[in-house]
């Protein structure tokens, strides 16, 4: 009797366990932080832009359904380290420190980083950046970049890119420094602001994933897929057409 209850507590246990760690096979949970367009905001109450229609499509190659959770910028990689997620798609460049504790997909993208400014005060050269006060996102590419390339300038990080909008509307910082398409569309939506193309990203746009992830070559075989088939050109024509660098 013993030997029996002890098989079936074993069992139980084993149970309970896979119950606790399984997740819907057909759906694929990518963390991302809308306050990005035109690569992830809200439009209308509704979750659209270039990065969510790439994690849809993505995940249609994978034979799944794409589901998002919506988080601030700075805590995507603590999502997906803590499990919650599988995937974080939300314009993450590739840089050495995230490559050493995370695995991410060939890159997708490579942006252009561009100056907005008022109108009046126009900020058109890297040079100008160094003796200026400078809003981006908190642990963005543009940070990263400001750190490496002008470190003279006093850079002021927000959590999300509508704020860093609002503080140099505000006249609290000189300049906003941001993605090139992010740039023209705020520049679009604020007439008194315009915008300039002033680099190219040190690196690409990839898709991160738990370094032990075996994601990561499923949906690198799924971007393959996209991009032989032309279906990655026309979602980059759609949604990102207009601010190529140009040397």
């Amino acid at each position: 009797m013993k030997k029996y209850m002890g098989c079936l507590l074993i069992l139980l246990t084993l149970g309970l366990c896979g119950c606790k760690d399984d997740k819907p096979k057909n759906t694929l949970t990518f963390a991302v932080s809308a306050e990005y367009p035109p690569f992830e905001y809200y439009q209308d109450g509704k979750l659209t832009g270039f990065d969510i229609e790439l994690a849809q499509l993505i995940a249609k190659e994978l034979g799944k359904k794409a589901v998002f959770e919506d988080m601030q910028f700075s805590t995507l990689l603590a999502a997906l380290q803590s499990n919650t997620v599988d995937a974080a798609i939300s314009t993450l460049t590739m840089t050495e420190d995230r490559l050493a504790n995370f695995a991410f997909s060939d890159p997708y993208y490579t942006g252009t980083l561009a100056t907005v400014f008022p109108k009046e005060k126009p900020v058109t050269d890297q040079a100008q950046l160094s003796k200026m006060k400078v809003c981006c996102l908190l642990g963005a590419t543009m940070e990263i970049w400001l750190k490496t390339h002008i470190p003279s300038a006093e850079i002021i990080s927000m959590d999300n890119s509508n704020q860093v909008i609002e503080a140099l509307k505000a006249s609290h910082v000189d300049v906003a420094f941001m993605d090139g398409i992010q740039a023209m569309i705020f520049s679009q939506k604020n007439p008194s602001l315009s915008y300039a193309i002033i680099a190219k990203s040190d690196d690409g746009y990839g898709i991160a994933f738990q370094k032990s992830s075996p994601l990561k070559d499923e949906v690198n075989q799924a971007l393959k897929k996209l991009k032989e088939n032309g279906k990655l050109e026309k979602l980059q024509k759609k949604w990102l057409e207009g601010t190529e660098w140009r040397n």
